[in-house]
């Protein structure tokens, strides 16, 4: 059943002590609620603390896949058996939503998850399941995105950020780049399935979360969110291994040395979106700390660069990108 809150504000109006009062109104024994991150869409969640009960509240007054958008594929991915949080109240007026609390145990706390197999296991079912979901009207728009994504890396990291010049075959590269995502199997992408965004409850159920930018895209780009990390060194033959997992229990007709292409392509590109996406963070909203992951992604792309031949690329960033990235870093 869906509560709607009693009080009407303007979203700029929304304080902490009014999120308070309509955790309240849901749950009359809530007594506190605590921040609990703010992502770089600008979405703020917060835990509501009852006595027996916790709940997660999210506001999100984004006009592009905003809190309808993540009710709606809330709904459509648990009917489609998706373990997702289940959606408790929500008040479409003020953009907030009163969810399922699934905890803090994140797979990004499990410090050898490469190493367990049998936990991988489970985050490539989950991912299975959520290729194998039913959501019509989902948006196909990444192909037409693609391009200006990669270039974040060329125009936001390398010109604006460390003031150096793109490698002249870099649209060679892109050239190449576009048909091995292209032509790779599509599906249900989440754009951002990673260790962060997925919890095991206590009972070892994994849950998803953060999918409202799920889009219709390459399997690669959610296969390198998960077995590519960002914050250790990319091991391809652990790669390997993981891909051939996932080939015998796809929905997908594919074979292994097709998950593998399709995941270190997607990986490539991914890499350097958020290299980009990253350093924007920094230059356009003063968030130094979403720049200490950089040299860990950097490292990687370079390794898969090579592992796809892509040697130009690779000796760009080794020779031109890590140097200055790292001066640049120092000085900060």
């Amino acid at each position: 059943m869906t509560h709607h809150f009693h009080w009407r504000l303007k979203i700029a109006e929304i304080s902490q002590h009014q999120l308070l009062e309509s955790a309240k109104d849901f749950d009359s024994g809530v007594k506190d609620i605590q921040p609990l991150k703010i992502e770089a869409s600008g979405r703020r969640y917060y835990r509501a603390l009852a006595a027996t009960n916790s709940y997660v509240m999210c506001h999100d007054d984004s006009p592009i896949n905003g809190q309808s958008v993540f009710v709606d594929r809330a709904n459509k991915l648990a009917h489609s058996n998706v373990r997702v949080p289940q959606i408790l109240s929500y008040e479409p007026e003020h953009f907030l939503t009163i969810q399922e609390d699934v905890g803090d145990n994140s797979l990004i706390l499990k410090e050898n998850f490469y190493q367990d197999s049998s936990l991988v296991f489970k985050a490539l079912s989950l991912l299975n399941d959520m290729h194998k979901a039913e959501l019509n009207g989902i948006d196909s728009t990444f192909s037409i995105g693609l391009e200006s994504h990669t270039k974040k890396f060329s125009k936001i990291l390398c010109k604006e950020f460390l003031k150096i010049e793109i490698f002249d075959e870099f649209t060679d590269f892109l050239e190449e780049m576009r048909p091995e995502l292209l032509n790779q199997q599509w599906g249900n992408c989440h754009f951002d399935f990673e260790r962060r965004n997925i919890h095991e409850m206590t009972n070892g159920e994994l849950v998803l979360l953060d999918f409202q930018d799920l889009c219709f895209g390459p399997i690669g780009i959610d296969l390198a969110g998960i077995l590519l990390d960002h914050y250790i060194d990319c091991d391809l033959e652990i790669l390997r291994s993981h891909c051939s997992t996932f080939a015998e229990i796809s929905c997908y007709d594919i074979s292994a040395d097709d998950v593998y292409h399709a995941t270190c392509w997607g990986g490539l590109q991914r890499n350097l979106r958020i290299m980009g996406t990253l350093t924007n963070l920094y230059l356009r909203f003063n968030r130094p700390f979403r720049l200490k992951d950089l040299p860990q992604i950097l490292a990687n792309t370079i390794t898969l660069s090579l592992a796809l031949n892509q040697k130009p690329l690779a000796v760009f960033l080794q020779d031109k990108v890590a140097p200055e990235l790292h001066k640049k870093l120092e000085s900060l």
